[in-house]
């Protein structure tokens, strides 16, 4: 089995370096270590781990255990029963896709992000790994700060925050609340007396919008 393991982690890093051959991208060089047997379907090429096992990819830094994998070598990483870290934060999640060629991570399924002054809860996560732009999607709420929206954006880089369409946003003893027909509330990551807190801002950053524009 270990000869095995290390063959498929082998042939997975090689891929990496045929698609970086150019450019490096995210997600091309993601190493496998299987917890259990490996099943290879010959017809598709697709290798399902049913013990499950961990990916690490060492140039975006995202890692995670899971309770059931399946891959197609260069193509895509499928998991169930996720714990992961990454630039954007720890994520759990029922089910995880990677998509390498589009550099393209999913979530969903009991989803929950922690991250350096943040909480969000989801029905779906988009991470883009190439802008490093997180989208939230599908009842959408927030602890630490107490925040509800239609959608979420994380800026992974900045830490900053744009809350899109209905939203609610509670800070101590008030409250900001989308106009009817939907908005954008700015979340500026501040650190005040060394603990990173959000501050509030109806007057969003236009760099901001600029780097969630191709995501609203």
């Amino acid at each position: 089995m270990r000869r095995l393991v290390h063959h498929v982690t082998l042939a997975l890093l090689l891929t990496g370096c045929l698609v970086t051959a150019g450019a490096q991208a995210p997600f091309a060089a993601l190493s496998i270590n299987s917890a259990g047997p490996q099943v290879m379907d010959i017809t598709t090429g697709i290798t399902t781990l049913p013990q499950g096992g961990s990916v690490v990819d060492r140039d975006t830094g995202v890692s995670f255990d899971a309770a059931h994998i399946r891959y197609l070598d260069g193509s895509f990483i499928e998991a169930t029963g996720v714990t992961m870290d990454g630039a954007f934060g720890s994520l759990s999640a029922d089910l995880v896709r990677i998509e390498m060629a589009d550099s393209l991570l999913t979530a969903s399924g009991n989803l929950r992000l922690h991250r350096d002054g943040l909480v969000v809860t989801a029905t779906d996560l988009r991470y883009y790994a190439l802008s490093n732009i997180a989208v939230f999607d599908g009842g959408v709420t927030g602890s630490e700060p107490s925040f509800s929206a239609e959608r979420v954006l994380l800026d992974v880089i900045s830490g900053d925050v744009l809350l899109v369409g209905g939203y609610s946003f509670t800070s101590g003893m008030f409250t900001l609340t989308s106009p009817t027909e939907g908005g954008t509330l700015e979340l500026r990551l501040q650190e005040v007396d060394g603990v990173l807190v959000y501050d509030a801002a109806t007057d969003v950053s236009p760099d901001l919008l600029r780097r969630f524009s191709a995501h609203f």
